[in-house]
């Protein structure tokens, strides 16, 4: 069985929402990684999802990606303004 028809009789959806599904899922994935990556800023993934900034952290920290910068990053921008 593919995928879109296991979403689809999961949850009773027909065959194209089921695509548009996997596809808002899986693009949500690839900009998230992105953003752990650094490769994009959580105000770029924001806007590439078309969600708020709060809305676009909200759905990496469900995915499990808490951010891009470690403690040598956060170290490195407080250094810059004292």
């Amino acid at each position: 069985m593919s995928a879109i028809e296991w979403v689809e009789k999961e949850e009773k959806i027909e065959e194209s929402t089921a695509m548009r599904k996997l596809m808002k899922i899986g693009f949500e994935t690839y900009m998230g990684n992105l953003y752990k990556q650094g490769k994009v800023s959580l105000r770029q993934a924001a806007r590439f999802l078309n969600v708020s900034l709060p809305e676009a952290m909200d759905l990496f920290l469900d995915l499990g990606i808490k951010g891009n910068l470690d403690a040598s990053d956060v170290l490195k921008s407080i250094e810059r303004f004292s």
